[in-house]
């Protein structure tokens, strides 16, 4: 704004009309910097005394989930074999690519 409003830039002192826009161009900033701070406490504290997530946490059905953390060089230990659409977890009682389903079990 204060550049469309025709305020030169890398000067020394600004020209007083554009003191408004300094100012709440300053808190903005302040603001933003507070908002990026605040989330670090929790990240610590989280680091420190949080519960260590388990393999799939969200229960997801691709394949990059079903590896065990860290991955093998290969990524798999056994080349998975997938059974069904990855995108069935709308499904109710959704299972992962790489388990069998019950039909296919017959």
């Amino acid at each position: 704004v204060m550049g469309y409003l025709g305020m030169p830039r890398r000067y020394y002192a600004y020209a007083p009309e554009f003191q408004v826009f300094h100012v709440l161009s300053t808190a903005g900033a302040s603001i933003l910097a507070v908002g990026y701070l605040f989330p670090f406490p929790y990240l610590f504290w989280s680091l420190r005394y949080g519960k260590e997530a388990g393999p799939n946490p969200w229960q997801a059905t691709g394949l990059e989930w079903q590896t065990p953390s860290p991955p093998a060089t290969e990524n798999f230990e056994e080349t998975p074999v997938v059974h069904h659409p990855p995108y069935e977890y709308s499904a109710e009682g959704f299972t992962p690519q790489a388990h069998l389903l019950q039909e296919d079990r017959t």
